[in-house]
């Protein structure tokens, strides 16, 4: 695998993985109708950190009724399925409510993506700021390093201070030290490195 970070933003080389492959698949659906960004332990497995998961979080821009019936209709035609028992209009209802609905592989449940809309300052910093990271090929966007790396250290469990840890070490040269400590002092969390 090779990473490169650069002026021009981080490109990913490797073979892709099926997690990866699912990943690409739920985003070149998503990025039709709308805005997004990936957050959470998949960022870390991206970057080559040995973990399993068995969901990816995106967070999609607050879009349309009508929007996301459209995005539904056409996810429903190429393949996926939801795991909420909620029709379309029952998914943007869910979403309104601030949770997450849960998009597969028809007939698999696992991996799967949960959606949901911002619910925070966070969430929407994440869009705002989200970065283009370039796997092979194509191109998908995550939630910026500092915000991931202080949000895991928020989060607490074993596996996200781990994965806290790998992105720091992996980035700690390109860091912007000042957000880093932005972003913990505001989740109320210190940087331990």
């Amino acid at each position: 695998m090779g990473i490169e970070v650069g002026k021009e933003g981080i490109r990913i080389s490797r073979e892709l993985s099926d997690l990866d492959r699912f990943v690409l698949d739920v985003v070149n659906l998503m990025e039709r109708h709308a805005n997004y960004v990936i957050v959470s332990g998949y960022v870390t497995i991206l970057f080559g950190r040995s973990r399993g998961t068995e969901d990816v979080d995106f967070v999609m821009e607050r879009v349309s009724k009508g929007r996301f019936m459209t995005m539904c209709r056409e996810a429903l035609n190429a393949g996926f399925e939801f795991l909420n028992p909620e029709d379309c209009e029952g998914l943007y209802e869910m979403l309104e409510e601030e949770m997450g609905i849960r998009m597969v592989r028809r007939g698999e449940i696992i991996p799967n993506a949960e959606i949901k809309f911002p619910k925070d300052s966070f969430h929407e910093e994440a869009l705002r700021k989200r970065i283009p990271i370039r796997l092979n090929d194509d191109v998908i966007y995550i939630s910026p390093i500092e915000l991931q790396i202080a949000y895991k250290l928020y989060l607490g469990s074993d596996k996200d201070i781990e994965d806290a840890v790998f992105l720091y070490e992996m980035f700690k040269d390109y860091l912007n030290r000042r957000a880093l400590d932005e972003y913990a002092k505001r989740l109320g969390v210190e940087v331990p490195f």
